[in-house]
């Protein structure tokens, strides 16, 4: 067993490795399978939801490779290569963004200003969040990183809750709430990685506890903002087919049941 962790950590780590790559992958699968249950305008949506998780799950299989390269008999910690779960964030966090503006079917103006604000937002967050991560000695310390990081995701915040939520007042109440639980989500779990960001900026080298407490919070903020946020974009797809064709809901529910009681 490795050198540098306990077995009870190294087991953590690995076993909560292995759900994140299972949750991502059948996730996919589900999103592509599910695409035909939606009217064909939402389906983008659905497609973008099973990139992102295809995305994740193809870098959690190179994560576990690489923690079990570096936490091996004879492996060094050093070796361990944080910059997966970045390119992996690179990629998938402006999907996740395009996958939410996309479910809503809004405007085409309304649509390409929104996604102009936040794409390069979310791009910025994750470059400017790496070095300090990475305990890189670039120009800043790693707080400064941080904290520069931090500028970004909370003008994301104030585009989805601000301008975003304008162009929601066309939205019927069932699609508003989702939208709501869906933001509500993006906020907790987002939260969750600059607490796990904070776990190992301070660690002199390689400290066993700071780095199980950040794979473990990446992990988890991880499934939860791409496969639980991916399901409540499905559930908001849904919702929006039923009500944009009441003909489609019906062969889709059986009967002619409200549309609050969809996403089954």
């Amino acid at each position: 067993m490795s050198e540098f962790l306990t077995d009870g950590q190294y087991t953590t780590v690995y076993n909560l490795l292995s759900f994140g790559l299972a949750s991502m992958l059948f996730t996919s699968i589900f999103m592509i399978l599910a695409r035909d249950r939606v009217l064909p305008r939402y389906r983008l949506a659905l497609i973008v939801s099973a990139m992102v998780t295809g995305i994740a799950a193809y870098h959690y299989f190179r994560i576990m490779g690489s923690f079990t390269d570096a936490f091996g008999p004879g492996g060094d910690p050093a070796a361990y290569n944080v910059g997966y779960r970045y390119i992996d964030w690179l990629l998938t966090v402006p999907l996740l963004l395009v996958e939410t503006v996309a479910v809503l079917a809004l405007a085409a103006a309304v649509r390409k200003s929104l996604l102009m604000k936040l794409v390069p937002a979310s791009f910025l967050m994750i470059v400017l969040g790496y070095p300090g991560d990475a305990q890189l000695d670039w120009l800043f310390p790693a707080p400064v990183w941080g904290a520069l990081s931090t500028i970004p995701f909370l003008y994301i915040l104030y585009v989805l809750f601000v301008e975003l939520g304008r162009s929601l007042q066309r939205q019927s109440p069932a699609v508003r709430k989702k939208v709501a639980n869906l933001r509500l989500l993006l906020i907790a779990t987002w939260g969750v990685y600059p607490i796990a960001f904070l776990f190992n900026m301070n660690a002199v080298g390689f400290e066993a506890g700071p780095f199980v407490a950040r794979e473990v919070g990446y992990t988890i903020a991880d499934v939860a903002a791409k496969c639980l946020f991916g399901l409540m974009i499905y559930s908001i797809a849904r919702i929006k087919s039923f009500e944009d064709d009441p003909a489609f809901a019906e062969q889709e529910l059986g009967h002619d049941g409200p549309v609050e009681a969809v996403v089954k």
